[in-house]
């Protein structure tokens, strides 16, 4: 684990990316001290959040909370950028996922994140990986943990007949995470190159324009949105289970066919971790098993000094 460090001592930078007047600047700033492990990022992704929380004139924060990079011993770990306070009410139902503090201290919105060359991170939001993981992958275990939450809130189990609407990184994430569960798996996706992705990873694709079959027992809507949210309550069969990703932007209707056919509507946000299971480490396990999935996610690599650009290309769907 990384050593301490007297916070006064004077050291070099490092270069790292900071939103500025919603935009992103890429800047030096003072090498990361204190205590946890020092980490020298391998990658870190950018998350559609990042984009919104430009849009709110947020400044002078290092962003990125999907990363991970080595240690000082050499060690790669994944990163769980979420903290919580271990006392308040939440905290104690074993529900520390949605502590009242959350975001308190939460790397790329409260506190310094991964799109910099070295973050000082708490010994506790260290994840192992399976030696499989390679280093330029370990960015995908954040948006695979939020997968791998979803899917146990929708209590997906082997052999059951599932679809994804979206086919963004979220949704792809979760036809690779429920094939591996051994699940089918039907993708629902406006463009082009997304259904090419979704098809290499084994799934059955469809245009966003088909009306989906109504056989599903498990959807999960990784767009959020009003078509999305309808098509996803089209594609549940009876007495189905609709999962729901991420946010909603813009406020949604709930019709009539929720009530119709009593579909369970599920929302899932972030990632959980008990004495029973751990999120991270099942998303590990997964990216350490599917060797070409990142090959198959990620359409675009920058460097830090590229972060302007990078974050151009991350907007333009």
């Amino acid at each position: 684990m990384g050593a301490k460090h007297n916070a006064t001592t004077t050291v070099p930078g490092v270069r790292a990316v900071i939103a500025k007047n919603k935009t992103v600047e890429i800047v030096d700033i003072p090498l990361p001290l204190g205590e946890g492990t020092r980490l020298r990022v391998t990658n870190a992704g950018i998350c559609g959040s990042d984009l919104h929380i430009l849009e709110w004139g947020i400044s002078d924060i290092v962003l990125g909370h999907e990363f991970g990079g080595y240690d000082e011993a050499g060690t790669l770990w994944a990163v769980r950028p979420k903290s919580s306070c271990g006392t308040c009410d939440t905290c104690d139902r074993d529900l520390a996922h949605l502590c009242r503090d959350a975001t308190k201290d939460m790397n790329g919105i409260s506190a310094q994140g991964g799109l910099a060359e070295e973050v000082i991170v708490p010994v506790d939001r260290l994840i192992p990986l399976p030696s499989t993981v390679r280093s330029h992958e370990v960015g995908l275990v954040e948006p695979l943990a939020v997968v791998m939450h979803g899917l146990r809130r929708g209590r997906v189990e082997t052999g059951m007949e599932t679809a994804v609407v979206g086919g963004g990184s979220i949704g792809l994430l979760t036809v690779a995470a429920l094939l591996h569960r051994g699940a089918s798996v039907d993708v629902y996706a406006r463009h082009e190159h997304q259904r090419l992705a979704a098809e290499r990873l084994g799934a059955n694709v469809h245009s966003s324009d088909e009306h989906p079959n109504a056989v599903h027992d498990v959807v999960f809507d990784a767009v959020c949105n009003q078509e999305s949210f309808d098509s996803s309550i089209a594609a549940c069969r009876p007495a189905g289970t609709m999962v729901e990703f991420g946010m909603f932007w813009t406020p949604v209707t709930m019709s009539n066919e929720v009530m119709f056919k009593e579909i369970s509507v599920v929302p899932s946000l972030y990632y959980s971790h008990n004495h029973d299971h751990d999120d991270f480490v099942d998303a590990g396990e997964v990216l350490g098993d599917m060797p070409d999935l990142s090959d198959t996610i990620v359409t675009h690599r920058f460097t830090i000094e590229e972060a302007v650009e990078a974050f151009r290309a991350a907007a333009d769907r």
